[in-house]
């Protein structure tokens, strides 16, 4: 009992020496073999791996220990188990397993570099990668992107890799790098075509206009010579535009822009009167005739010309100012002014009582608010063309003492002309009670003026009428140039008309109708004004009615190269022709300014001035006239 006891003590002892990693096996006489713990080899080779192992014994070392398989020896895939034996001792075995971990050693190309003229990128063809496994040998590799697909531009990293049977993957990297090679041009996909427009000032115009150009890079920067918007010059300009990519490549694109001429001057006034001063008429002013100024236009000739105040008509007292315009077939207008003075330069016509004798009612004399001296003071009477209450007054003393007293009356109107005149009131000795007084002189009161008077200007003449009011003996006209001159009476009667013939035509005349009573007393007078004129268009006569066309026929100026000639229908002008006689037969149509006019029914109105030298002179006289027909059919 003591053996057995003390030998599993010692089977204990040994086991705990010999620690976990050692395998005994126990057999009398005491032999153990130990053999080291289980093994993993990696594969080398389709077949396994050859495995070498060590710490295989045997105890005591008496004995020799064989291995199945025995180290050194091929290990095929999987687990294999070394079983160890001895003689003395039971078998102690352990597992040895061969496993594939090791990934393909993938081999790829050199990096690869290429350039483009797409800047979408390029179809790259590369060199294989290859790939080696221990186990499997050789394997094609899969690479991504790849080969023969497009690259873009700069640079990709390709991967390749490869999968042994054992599922282990093995990867390289390369750079396929793409530059992009830009050759060719941007192309213009929008240019305008040839232009021609009106010029819109003296400058020229105004003119904008879109091009448009594409390139393979995606980016066209486009620059022209002359700027959309900006002003070109009235002649024919060639834009030319370019259009640059990146890389410097660039294309042009050209088209013409005409500017044609316009009529940007206004036309230019000569002969514009001079201000003046002319004489009142009336209260209400005096009608005023002028010349009105001429305006040429070097595109349209002469124009015609309005102003206002117009001639003809009544300008008030005082200064006014006569603006007139002209303005062209282009819209472009010119101004001209000058000033017309309305003056009230004549004085009243005063009536003074008639010389007289009165008796005084005191022994020194007799008050002047007494009743015969007042009712001498009181007739004095004044009239004025144009104050309607002139102030009359007069040097009287308060006290008219016995004896002969001359007595200055004055009349002023309202503009500061005074006139007077002088009467005798002889105040005699106060006489005896109940002595009549002494007989008093008719009053001498001053005649209404004429009434309706009107004038009539023709060629060198002016034709008056007027109407007598009651009370009139005769009536006196006088004439005088309104610029100043004499005065002269060229009618004195009882007519209610009178034609004042052998006048200057161009000239403005001032006639007076005075009316005189049989005492000879006068009236302030009645004024108008007149400028006679020769009639210069001569056919058709003013406001004809016409069934057709008609032959224009005006009056010859020597000095005359030619003529132009205006028509109107309203105020729209349809027709401006310059012939060089002085007859023009209008025709049913025709053409002006791009528009075709037909001679319809309506009103026409026409005018003729006479042209000196080359038409290109624009140098044109005062115009002979104007005159209208009517068409009624």
């Amino acid at each position: 009992m003591k053996l057995k006891l003390l030998a599993l003590v010692a089977v204990l002892v040994v086991f705990l020496v010999a620690g976990p990693a050692s395998a005994m096996l126990l057999d009398a006489p005491g032999h153990t073999i130990t053999v080291p713990p289980d093994l993993t080899a990696e594969a080398t080779g389709s077949s396994g791996a050859v495995v070498s192992y060590s710490g295989v014994s045997v105890n005591p070392n008496d004995e020799a220990v064989n291995c199945s398989p025995a180290s050194g020896s091929l290990f095929s895939f999987g687990p294999t188990t070394v079983t160890c034996s001895a003689p003395d001792a039971s078998d102690a075995s352990f597992t040895v397993t061969v496993h594939d971990t090791t990934p393909p050693a993938v081999t790829p190309p050199s990096d690869v570099t290429d350039s483009s003229t797409n800047p979408g990128g390029k179809v790259v063809n590369y060199p294989a990668a290859t790939a080696s496994d221990t186990v499997d040998g050789a394997l094609t590799p899969a690479c991504a992107p790849a080969s023969g697909t497009n690259f873009v531009i700069g640079t990709t990293t390709v991967t390749c890799s490869a999968t042994d049977s054992h599922g282990n993957t093995g990867s390289a990297h390369f750079n396929v790098t793409v530059t992009f090679s830009d050759t060719t041009a941007p192309t213009f996909t929008s240019v305008p075509s040839d232009t021609t427009i009106p010029a819109t000032s003296a400058a020229g115009a105004v003119y904008s206009y879109s091009v448009a150009a594409t390139d393979n890079s995606g980016t066209a920067n486009v620059s022209c010579d002359h700027a959309s918007g900006s002003v070109f010059p009235p002649t024919t300009t060639t834009v030319t535009c370019t259009a640059t990519d990146p890389s410097n490549n660039s294309t042009q694109a050209s088209w013409h822009v005409t500017v044609t001429p316009g009529d940007f001057a206004a036309p230019v006034f000569s002969n514009v009167p001079p201000s003046k001063t002319v004489e009142a008429s009336n209260a209400a002013g005096t009608i005023v005739n002028y010349t009105p100024p001429t305006a040429n236009d070097a595109v349209d000739g002469p124009e015609l010309v309005t102003c206002a105040p117009a001639s003809g008509t009544t300008f008030p007292l005082g200064t006014t100012t006569v603006t007139c315009h002209a303005t062209d077939a282009h819209s472009n207008t010119a101004t001209a002014s000058f000033s017309v003075t309305v003056a009230d330069r004549t004085p009243p016509s005063l009536t003074v009582p008639s010389d007289r004798a009165i008796n005084a009612d005191t022994p020194e004399g007799i008050s002047a608010q007494s009743h015969y001296a007042a009712q001498f003071l009181s007739e004095a009477q004044a009239v004025d063309a144009v104050d309607p209450h002139p102030r009359v007054s007069s040097d009287s003393p308060d006290f008219f003492t016995v004896g002969v007293h001359l007595v200055t009356f004055a009349a002023i109107d309202a503009s500061g002309n005074g006139v007077t005149k002088g009467a005798t009131l002889d105040v005699r000795p106060m006489p005896p009670a109940g002595t009549p007084p002494l007989p008093t002189p008719a009053s001498h009161a001053p005649p209404k003026d004429g009434t309706a008077l009107k004038a009539e200007a023709g060629d060198s003449r002016v034709r008056l009428t007027w109407q007598i009011p009651d009370g009139v003996d005769h009536v006196v006209v006088t004439h005088q140039l309104s610029a100043g001159g004499d005065v002269q009476v060229v009618y004195t009667g009882s007519g209610k008309s009178f034609t004042d013939r052998g006048l200057v035509n161009g000239l403005e005349y001032r006639f007076v109708v005075t009316a005189v009573d049989k005492e000879g007393n006068t009236s302030a007078g009645a004024a108008v004004v007149a400028l006679p004129k020769a009639t210069l268009l001569r056919s058709p006569k003013d406001g004809a009615k016409l069934a057709k066309p008609p032959k224009l026929v005006w009056v010859r100026n020597s000095e005359a190269s030619y003529y132009n000639v205006q028509l109107f229908r309203g105020s729209v002008k349809i027709l401006s022709t310059w012939p060089t006689n002085t007859t023009l037969i209008l025709t049913r149509s025709w053409k002006y300014q791009g528009h075709t006019y037909k001679l319809t029914r309506g009103i026409y109105r026409w005018y003729v001035w006479p042209g000196f030298g080359a038409r290109a002179n624009v140098d044109y006289g005062e115009m002979l006239g104007f005159s209208s027909f009517q068409i009624v059919r």
